[in-house]
């Protein structure tokens, strides 16, 4: 791109004469939305059908009624003649002739799915083969005045690819493409989405689609391509910033480029320009005083700053607004001590990243609407996440996805599109993942929540760890290699460097893998030990690394959400329904292995769904726990997964319709900005307080050794003092001399953390496993009462109910706390969230303890 000239800057509300009409300048660009009237069919036949823009195929068959609900029963085996074909879509959109008068008339499609052919009144005028990536093409020339039909034809996205794959497997060259659930693994021959073709979490639809928004663009004059906003200085007094200013123009021509603040944060700034024609980069400095910061959740406020950028040249303008948030972030990976570290510093402060791995939210992308997304961002902000990694099997998140993520202050560890398996070295595929990571490296960078860029999931481990390759030859395995250190070391941290200069890049996670004893000292660690490695939960108290990326365990999502995938006939954990939706080949086998480990034999089937997520909860929260009593050693922890793409069997704590199974109460709390972490080691009983405040806390401990019939053995109270951003233990005492003789099996520790009389932090230690626990069944009494936010229960008990667990019969709600233990003469108000008429809730609420289960 040119670099314009840029001239003295303007008085305020004054432009250069040569820039300015006598009249007011109109608007440069009109943009309309073709989202209307489309229809689509199969290639070859000659019935349309009414279409969703953006959709998908499967969608668009699914709301015709030509198949049943691909996420019903098992349904998915029964559709996978659909990747195999050609589909069509067409539109008529009408034309003014204002509209043909503009200089540029431009065809955009944000978004295509993926092998297509874009026509204009039957003139081909675009072909396309990459869903990451917009398309843009002028088509004036080809448009008439009044009815212009559209049409884009959509090639099978295995067909396109099975000639190039055959021939590398002729060749012996078959590359690596883990949960390819296909005849022929073809998803790496291709850029789209890796999880369409199947996941030991996700059904296989490999789709089609105008999956993202479609839109004619006329434009006259000059247009803003593109603007970066990059924060120069940042202090307390002010804020030094610079807007690079992309333009595109038509002539030759002067320009006035102003920048203004939507809430008069600063005064406007206005600089004149020479534009060469064609397109060209402007710079404009401006300076915020006395800024407001911008915090990660639990740290602080998300302020926002809207940002106008305006370019002025002739009769004719153009404006865009771009929403920033000032704050330092920096990624420290340094050798120490230790071993190498791996942390992140928001505004100076080092900050324990608490959060999860995120999937798509659908399988079918263009279903979700602002209303999900933003629930699943309050859902992460009530479990205390301060970050979430877009994972590089899914999709590079749509602009709503990333802004909710500003505004609810959740950090965005990036992953580009890659993951589980190696691509190959061809021209023309390099040439496409290039354009690609350009386009949103650019389109991203200006968000405050972006953390950091990250090559892939899993391709180095994959490649020196799980053997892949052993498979090839010496000369083909380094061809092979060559082109994984091209893509990775190269070209992704160059154009980073380029387009997002000063972000972190991270080439592939985890750095280390899992089998090697420097994954818990160096970098970040997937530790699959527990589940994959059928390893105890208890290692995860001994497998601490330093930044934890990804690790879980699988559990069933609630009865509701079984319910609405199945028959009756279908609900036992290995009917052919249920299988279907548990994906990992051993899936059932490991969490019955676990859960014989914790708990008792279920007593049927809705048993087994509540004890599979309480063993999930439990297991991570050891781990969550241990994690941050670990810090500064340790300064994260994101699990696999936050979500699910349908209604699965998964590692996710929130299921496919957003309903929070054990793990995300389990989160919440042991996410908490103070957590008080009691835990035995060697036959100590330590005690633990975690604080994220930036502030020093001090407050009292009451410790109590609780029989389950209510009666205390012991109580003590002890000041402690709580430096800021710290773990510190608090307590310890030997088990044994603790316990006082008392039988392990029937007594709990209840350690509060203590502000006068308000409870800042609280948490319960057992002394055996729930299995091995001695439970009686609890008299729960409880009653329902009007809250000013809705509807409140009150619980109360006569003795130990372990893992209480709140529904509704023949309805659903959301409750404020649930899978939770109550002690008598700690009564809990919970809140309800349901559609069901308050008057109704206390003949429908049930509630199920771990004595229901066997």
């Amino acid at each position: 791109l040119a670099h314009v000239a840029v001239m003295r800057p303007l008085a305020s509300g004054v432009l250069l004469a040569a820039a300015v009409s006598a009249c007011a300048p109109s608007p440069s660009t009109t943009r309309i939305p073709l989202h209307e009237g489309w229809e689509f069919r199969q290639v070859g036949e000659e019935v349309w059908r009414p279409a969703t823009v953006p959709g998908t195929v499967h969608t668009d068959l699914l709301a015709n009624g030509a198949i049943e609900d691909p996420f019903y029963r098992d349904n998915e085996s029964q559709l996978q003649w659909i990747e195999r074909e050609d589909w069509e879509y067409r539109a008529i959109i009408d034309v003014s002739e204002a509209i043909l008068e503009q200089e540029h008339v431009e065809l955009v499609f944000e978004g295509l799915d993926t092998y297509a052919d874009v026509f204009v009144n039957g003139s081909r005028v675009l072909r396309t083969d990459n869903m990451f990536r917009s398309w843009k093409q002028e088509v004036g020339r080809g448009l008439r005045a009044g009815e212009n039909e559209l049409v884009v034809r959509f090639r099978s996205p295995i067909e396109m690819v099975l000639p190039v794959f055959d021939v590398m497997d002729s060749l012996g060259m078959r590359l690596p493409a883990g949960n390819d659930k296909g005849e022929k693994p073809t998803r790496v021959y291709t850029r789209k989405a890796a999880y369409q073709y199947g996941w030991d979490w996700g059904p296989r639809f490999v789709t089609s689609g105008i999956w993202r928004p479609v839109t004619l663009r006329a434009w006259s004059g000059v247009r803003i391509s593109d603007v970066q906003i990059v924060q120069r200085v940042l202090s307390d007094e002010r804020a030094g910033l610079r807007a690079y200013v992309e333009i595109r123009s038509d002539s030759a021509q002067p320009a006035a480029i102003t920048v203004r603040s939507r809430d008069r944060s600063f005064s406007p700034v206005s600089v004149s320009a020479r534009l060469p024609r064609g397109r060209a980069t402007a710079s404009v400095d401006f300076v915020i005083e006395d800024p407001q910061r911008w915090w990660p959740n639990g740290l602080g406020d998300q302020h926002l700053y809207d940002i106008e950028v305006e370019v002025l040249a002739g009769d004719v303008r153009d404006r865009t607004i771009h929403r920033i948030g000032l704050r330092t972030i920096e990624v420290v990976n340094e050798p120490d001590s230790i071993g190498e570290s791996f942390y992140i510093e928001v505004n100076g402060v080092p900050v324990f990243m608490k959060g999860a791995n995120y999937v798509p939210l659908d399988h079918f992308t263009p279903r979700v609407d602002e209303e999900r997304y933003r629930t699943f961002f309050e859902a992460a902000v009530q479990a205390n996440m301060n970050m979430l990694r877009v994972w590089g099997g899914g999709i590079y998140e749509s602009d709503l996805f990333y802004d909710l993520a500003d505004e609810y202050g959740i950090l965005i560890w990036q992953d580009f599109m890659f993951a589980n398996g190696m691509y190959p070295h061809f021209g023309e595929l390099l040439d496409g993942i290039a354009q690609e990571a350009v386009e949103n490296i650019r389109r991203l960078r200006n968000h405050p929540s972006l953390a950091l860029w990250c090559g892939n999931n899993e391709m180095d481990e994959g490649w020196h760890n799980w053997g892949w390759q052993r498979d090839y030859k010496s000369a083909q395995a380094e061809r092979i290699w060559s082109t994984y250190r091209w893509i990775f070391h190269q070209m992704l941290p160059e154009l980073v460097a380029t387009y997002d200069s000063g972000r972190f890049y991270w080439p592939s996670s985890p750095s280390i893998g899992w089998g090697h004893p420097e994954s818990m000292t160096h970098g970040d660690s997937h530790y699959w030990g527990v589940w994959h490695g059928r390893e105890p939960f208890e290692v995860l108290q001994r497998k601490v690394p330093r930044f934890m990326s990804e690790f879980g365990f699988q559990a069933y999502p609630p009865l509701e959400t079984v319910e609405a995938f199945t028959l009756p006939e279908d609900r036992t954990v290995d009917s052919p329904v249920m299988l279907a939706h548990q994906k990992h080949p051993a899936g059932l086998e490991i969490v019955r292995e676990y859960l014989e480990r914790w708990y008792r034999e279920p007593r049927d089937f809705a048993s087994f769904l509540y004890l599979s997520q309480l063993v999930q909860a439990e297991g991570m929260r050891l781990a969550f726990e241990s994690q941050r009593r670990a810090m500064p050693r340790t300064m994260g922890t994101l699990y696999w997964q936050l979500n699910d793409t349908w209604p699965v069997a998964s590692w996710s704590s929130l299921d496919y319709f957003g309903r929070w199974k054990a793990l995300h109460y389990a989160a919440r709390d042991a996410f908490a900005p103070i957590l008080v972490s009691p835990v035995v080691r060697e036959d100590t009983v330590d005690v633990y307080v975690v604080s994220d405040r930036l502030q020093p806390v001090r407050a009292d401990l009451a410790l109590r050794l609780v029989e389950f019939d209510g009666g205390t053995r012991w109580a003590e109270r002890l000041a402690v003092d709580v430096p800021a951003n710290a773990s510190v233990r608090v307590f310890a005492e030997a088990a044994e001399t603790l316990l006082g003789g008392a039988d392990p099996s029937g007594v709990v520790l209840e350690v509060r953390l203590l502000d006068g009389a308000e409870v800042i932090a609280e948490n319960l230690l057992y002394f055996a496993l729930p299995r091995e626990l001695e439970l009686s069944a609890p008299n729960i009494g409880f009653q329902v009462e009007r809250g000013r936010d809705g509807p409140m229960v009150l619980l109360s008990t006569d003795r130990l109910a372990k893992h209480v667990y709140l529904s509704l019969e023949d309805g659903d709600a959301f409750f404020s706390d649930n899978f939770f233990d109550l002690l008598p003469g700690h009564d809990r108000w919970v809140r309800v969230e349901s559609a069901v008429d308050p008057t109704n809730l206390r003949e429908r609420l049930r509630i199920r303890t771990l004595t229901d289960t066997y």
